[in-house]
């Protein structure tokens, strides 16, 4: 009797033990992409914004000849110094073709940091030619350092679509496992295989749709499964991961990536449809001086009620995302360009006309500039409409900040000049 039962559940046991090795095979592998993604990936893209903050004092000296550029430099200086030094000695980077990156990156901003040094000690630059020759040179190797970077970036994305290829094949494998398991325990045991089918089968099921839709893009998926044995652990990790990818730590707002994953989303739908919608970008201004005088948990606290300030002047059908540092982004579905001008000129004058909030008894006044692009207005593809709108969020700054700036008003009939 012992011996018979033992048969007839064998292969329901092997099914059981396999589901869960196969499953936590796929759990290892989706890690895998988050870690590669937070310890690669992240560096990289802040670095970027790094060399392209350090790009900004040298401009506006030539522009504005303000004297506090020089300061700013340094500070941008340092932390880029620091950045490539880290990048340099992070055991994450071993292979050749990203150290090959990094040094010709590093290359790069060291010619383009020399260069930023001397315009920014020029007297008078606006009027000299030769400052602004000394100029469109720094800014190419500025342009040459992010294409490095960029093309670092691509090769740590290759690395991660391999994870999620070896993530795809366990599953496959897994899924013809659990198959030829099943086959035999219908066979030796009808009863028994359909009774505990429906508590594997099922769950294994909603977890390999899970880790689809995840290793997709999409982290607003979750995997809806009220189990507290380990397939319920499991799927709350994977919720647990989803949910990390999806939102900002820090302010709770969508982060980078969740972002672009609804852009690209709202541009297939607004070219199916023929409609169009907008992106705005917004900056704090001088939000430096938040950390300076407050120290960081005060500009996070800054951060978090800029983030609940902007959503509760937006639509439920608008999405606020953390582009990064003190930017934000929104996407605007159906809406044109003065739609997307009005909701940003309300939000730049409430916040330029109430406390954004108290810290130590201290209230704290900020200002914001925006930038605003129309898709397809402004441009035809995603990529082109982010740059669009940091073209407006740069004029926006280079203007005087506290500015709401559209990219059509750069590129329209009678625009002026841009910068």
């Amino acid at each position: 009797m012992m011996i018979g039962m033992a048969v007839m559940l064998a292969p329901l046991v092997v099914l059981g033990v396999g589901s869960i090795v196969a499953s936590q095979s796929m759990l290892d592998a989706l890690d895998k992409v988050v870690r590669t993604e937070a310890g690669e990936l992240r560096p990289v893209t802040d670095l970027q914004k790094l060399v392209l903050q350090a790009a900004m004092p040298p401009n506006d000296y030539l522009i504005l000849g303000g004297s506090s550029e020089r300061s700013l430099f340094d500070q941008l200086e340092r932390a880029t110094d620091t950045s490539f030094q880290a990048l340099l000695a992070s055991p994450l980077f071993e292979e050749a073709d990203e150290r090959m990156l990094i040094n010709a990156a590093a290359a790069e901003w060291e010619t383009a940091r020399v260069l930023g040094r001397e315009i920014l000690a020029m007297r008078m630059p606006a009027r000299s030619a030769a400052a602004g020759a000394r100029m469109k040179v720094f800014d190419q190797h500025i342009d040459r350092t992010v294409d490095a970077l960029n093309r670092l970036y691509e090769e740590i994305r290759n690395e991660i679509e391999e994870h999620r290829a070896r993530a795809a094949a366990v599953r496959w494998r897994m899924t013809l496992f659990l198959l030829a398991v099943f086959a035999g325990a219908v066979v030796t045991a009808a009863a028994a295989g359909i009774v505990l089918s429906r508590s594997i089968i099922l769950p294994i099921r909603a977890l390999q749709d899970g880790v689809s839709r995840f290793s997709e893009g999409d982290h607003s998926f979750r995997v809806v499964m009220d189990r507290q044995d380990e397939f319920g652990r499991l799927a709350s990790t994977l919720n647990l991961m989803a949910e990390r990818l999806e939102s900002d730590s820090l302010t709770g707002v969508y982060s980078r990536q969740e972002f672009e994953r609804r852009l690209r989303n709202e541009t297939v739908r607004a070219k199916r449809y023929g409609h169009e919608f907008s992106l705005l970008m917004l900056d704090l201004d001088h939000f430096k001086q938040v950390n300076d005088t407050y120290g960081h948990p005060g500009g996070d606290a800054a951060l978090r009620a800029f983030a609940e300030r902007v959503q509760r002047a937006l639509r439920a059908s608008d999405s606020i995302a953390r582009y990064g540092g003190e930017e934000f982004a929104v996407i605007m579905p159906e809406t044109g360009v003065d739609a997307a001008r009005n909701v940003a000129e309300r939000i730049r004058a409430g916040l330029a006309s109430l406390p954004l909030l108290s810290i130590n008894g201290r209230e704290l006044m900020m200002t914001v500039s925006a930038g605003i692009a129309t898709f397809p207005r402004d441009a035809g593809t995603e990529d082109d409409l982010i740059a669009a709108a940091d073209h407006a969020l740069y004029a926006a700054k280079v203007s005087g900040r506290d500015q709401v700036v559209s990219y059509h008003q750069l590129t329209g009939p009678g625009a002026a000049d841009g910068p």
